[in-house]
């Protein structure tokens, strides 16, 4: 009996944790949503403005195609804000976690009723030895594949959100690279509420035709 009063216990516990989990998960990937789009920058400046060849200590090559000079900037609120992309992703990675916390509340509360059965009959006595044992690790069986399937879960939805993120990054600097192709500026940087760049010149600010390229497929998909 005190098996089975330590898998209630557990339960217990691991229904509470699994909730602060699941709600955990869902606020992090919405806050890494918006600060992996943030760090795109660190790409775009790589990627996006005209390269000067590396070369090593054995070599002394100059860049053939100077820089204009030129600062320009993407306001990274923006981009998460009207971004339809990020719109569609965000909101199916929520459906299926909404989705799969139901799931595995009503996993979890047929276990609970099974378990509360078994003290039932087991406190008036009908059970046999042999019944209470099986019963038992019946019991304890189901609750260790109930917390196998749900680590197994959150992990494929995390793989999801990272190739979900990647997918935003890879356009955000497709976009940009195809923008700065004509601007040839020397620096890219990012304008997000709250960070570093407080204030910009609003003549620089490419936002609305990154946001024009990123939206594109999707107005000849509405139509």
């Amino acid at each position: 009996m005190e098996e089975i009063e330590k898998i209630n216990e557990e339960n217990t516990t691991e229904t509470c944790e699994k909730k602060k989990k699941c709600n955990c998960n869902l606020c992090r990937w919405i806050v890494d949503g918006v600060l992996a789009v943030a760090v795109i920058v660190l790409y775009i400046l790589y990627f996006c403005c005209p390269k000067t060849t590396h070369h090593t200590p054995s070599q002394n090559v100059v860049s053939t195609e100077p820089r204009s000079g030129e600062i320009i900037y993407i306001n990274i609120d923006s981009v998460n804000a009207n971004y339809e992309l990020v719109d569609i992703l965000t909101k199916d990675i929520e459906a299926e976690m909404s989705k799969q916390e139901a799931v595995f509340q009503n996993r979890q509360s047929a276990l609970e009723r099974k378990y509360n059965q078994f003290q039932q009959n087991y406190q008036s006595g009908v059970l046999t030895q042999i019944q209470i044992e099986n019963a038992q690790q019946q019991l304890m069986q189901e609750s260790e594949n109930l917390k196998a399937d749900y680590e197994r879960v959150m992990g494929d939805l995390e793989a999801r959100q990272a190739a979900a993120l990647k997918q935003i990054a890879d356009s955000v600097i497709i976009a940009t690279k195809r923008i700065n192709a004509e601007r040839n500026a020397s620096f890219i940087f990012s304008y997000q509420y709250g960070g570093q760049l407080l204030d910009a010149d609003p003549s620089k600010d490419i936002t609305n035709e990154l946001l024009d390229i990123l939206n594109e497929p999707f107005k000849s998909k509405k139509k």
